[in-house]
C-alpha cells in the first residue's frame, strides 16, 4: 500500500502534467448552472446542465467511467463515455490526471440508467481544484477522535452525521434568535476587547494593545454592557457571541464557547423563568415537531411544565457530582446563597438568598439567570467582597468596575438577565456527551 508521501508525489506529477498541457488546475471561475440538489429535484431526461463537485468514487469499466460527486447540497452520478460524446483526449486525460477528492465541473445531459439512477452523461469535464492528499479510508470514516477534532474538514467529509449535527446547531441558533426577535428584543454587538473582565466570576484571558500600551481582556460575560444599555433607554437587548474563560477543559467545558446573554427592563427572575420555558419549548417543537426528544437513552419531555427545586443545602461540589446528574427532566434550581453571584438581587423575603435560577436538563446546566441588582450602593459593597477574595489569591472573581458603578448611579431600571450556554444546549438537542462534538474547532492541546 502506497504511503501518504508517495500518493502526494503521484498527485503532484498529475498536477504538473495538467500544467504542461496548458490547463489551469485551479481556475478562478466555475460555469456551474445547477446544484446537485436542483439536478435531482428538477430532473428531466435529455436536459443539459453544468454541475460541479468533489469526486467521491471512481468506477472505471473499460471505455466508460462512472463516478459519484458532491457539491455539498447532495450527491450525483456522472458517466464518461470515450468518444461518445466525450473526446478521446478528454477521456484519457481524466483517466490519467483525475482522482477521488478532486473538484470537477461536468457539462452534459441528464438521463436514467437501467438501474433507474439519475445520471449526467458528460460532454465535457474540467478540473476545478486538484487534490494532493487522499480522502480518509475511501469514505469509510475518520475514526480517530483526536484526529477528527483537529481535522474537522475531514471529519465532516467522512462522517455525514457530523455535518448534520452542525446543520442542526445552525438551526438551533436561528430559532433562538427568531424567538428573541419575535418577543421585541434587539440584537446588539458588544466589545471583545475589554478593560476589565467583569460580569461573571471566572479567570480571563489577557491580551495587549501595542499602540495604547494597555492590557485588555477577552469577555467572560457581556452582562454589564447589556445593563448599561438599559440605563441608556433600551428595553430588551441580547447578544449571541463568543466568551472566553481561562479554565480547565472537560466534556462540558471549552475555554472558548458560545453564549447568549439577554437583559429585559422591568422583568425579574420569575418572568424570565417563564420566558426561558417558552423559549425552550419553541426551539424543541420547531426542531422535532413535538415537545419531547431523546438524550442518552432518556426521553426528555417538556410538555408537563418545568419543575422548580430549591438549591440543596450541600456544598457546590456535592451538588454538581451527586444531585445535578440526576435531574433529567427540565428543572429550575432556585434560592442560591448570596455568595454565589455578585450581580443578583437579594430575595425580599430572605436577604441571605438571591433571586436567581439555573435550568438543568439531562443533568446539564444550561441557563443561569436572575433578577439583576440595580442598587449602586449595594453593588459597590458586593464588589468590595469580590476584591477581598482577589486579595486572598482567588482568581475567579468579578473585579470592581468603577465605570459600571457610575452608569448604575444614573439610574438602572429593575431588570432580569439570562445567560444560555449554546454549546451545551446543542449537546442536549443533538444527543452527544462531549462539548467538542458541537464546536467546529475546539481548543486542543498542542501535539508538540
Amino acid at each position: 500500500m502506497a504511503s501518504l508521501d508517495e500518493i502526494r508525489a503521484t498527485r503532484l506529477a498529475k498536477l504538473q502534467h495538467l500544467q504542461k498541457l496548458g490547463i489551469n488546475p485551479y481556475p478562478a471561475t466555475s460555469n456551474r448552472t445547477n446544484s446537485c440538489r436542483e439536478a435531482a429535484a428538477r430532473f428531466e431526461e435529455s436536459k443539459t446542465m453544468t454541475l460541479a463537485g468533489r469526486i467521491l468514487s471512481l468506477r472505471p469499466q473499460g471505455k466508460i467511467i462512472f463516478f459519484d460527486f458532491s457539491d455539498g447540497t447532495g450527491r450525483f452520478q456522472a458517466l464518461l463515455k470515450k468518444n461518445e460524446p466525450l473526446s478521446d483526449e478528454s477521456f484519457e486525460l481524466f483517466e490519467k490526471a483525475f482522482d477521488i477528492g478532486d473538484f470537477v465541473e461536468i457539462k452534459g445531459t441528464l438521463f436514467l440508467t437501467k438501474q433507474n439512477e439519475k445520471t449526467i452523461l458528460a460532454k465535457d469535464v474540467r478540473m476545478l481544484a486538484k487534490s494532493l492528499l487522499p480522502l480518509p479510508e475511501k469514505w469509510h470514516g475518520l475514526s480517530d477522535v483526536e484526529e477528527r477534532f483537529r481535522k474537522r474538514y475531514l471529519d465532516i467529509l467522512s462522517n455525514p452525521e457530523v455535518k448534520e449535527r452542525f446543520l442542526e446547531r445552525s438551526k438551533i441558533i436561528s430559532l433562538i434568535r427568531q424567538f428573541y426577535l419575535n418577543n421585541g428584543y434587539i440584537e446588539v454587538d458588544l466589545p471583545y476587547l475589554q478593560p476589565l473582565a467583569g460580569g461573571a466570576t471566572a479567570a480571563p484571558f489577557t491580551t495587549h494593545h501595542n499602540a495604547l500600551n494597555i492590557d485588555f481582556y477577552l469577555p467572560i460575560a457581556q452582562e454589564l454592557y447589556l445593563k448599561e444599555l438599559l440605563v441608556g433607554g433600551f428595553e430588551k437587548v441580547f447578544e449571541i457571541g463568543k466568551r472566553f474563560r481561562n479554565e480547565g477543559i472537560d466534556t462540558s467545558h471549552n475555554p472558548e464557547f458560545t453564549m447568549l446573554e439577554s437583559n429585559e427592563a422591568y422583568a425579574d427572575a420569575k418572568s424570565q423563568r417563564d420566558f426561558t420555558e417558552e423559549l425552550f419549548k419553541f426551539v424543541v417543537k420547531n426542531l422535532f415537531g413535538k415537545l419531547e426528544f431523546e438524550y442518552q437513552g432518556q426521553t426528555i419531555n417538556l410538555e408537563p411544565g418545568f419543575k422548580v427545586m430549591k438549591y440543596p443545602d450541600v456544598t457546590d461540589e456535592e451538588y454538581k457530582k451527586k444531585i445535578r446528574p440526576t435531574l433529567i427532566q427540565p428543572t429550575f434550581i432556585v434560592d442560591y446563597p448570596v455568595s454565589f453571584n455578585p450581580f443578583a438581587k437579594r430575595k425580599e423575603d430572605n436577604s441571605e438568598l438571591i433571586d436567581r435560577f439555573q435550568l438543568v436538563i439531562g443533568g446539564i446546566e444550561l441557563v443561569n439567570a436572575f433578577s439583576e441588582l440595580n442598587n449602586p450602593i449595594e453593588q459597590k459593597e458586593r464588589y468590595l467582597e469580590e476584591d477581598k477574595k482577589a486579595a486572598k489569591g482567588e482568581k475567579e472573581i468579578s473585579p470592581s468596575d468603577l465605570e459600571y458603578l457610575e452608569a448604575m448611579e444614573y439610574g438602572m431600571p429593575p431588570n432580569g438577565g439570562i445567560g444560555i450556554g449554546i454549546d451545551r444546549l446543542v449537546m442536549l438537542l443533538t444527543n452527544v456527551k462531549n462539548i467538542k462534538e458541537v464546536i467546529l474547532f475546539p481548543t486542543l492541546k498542542s501535539r508538540q
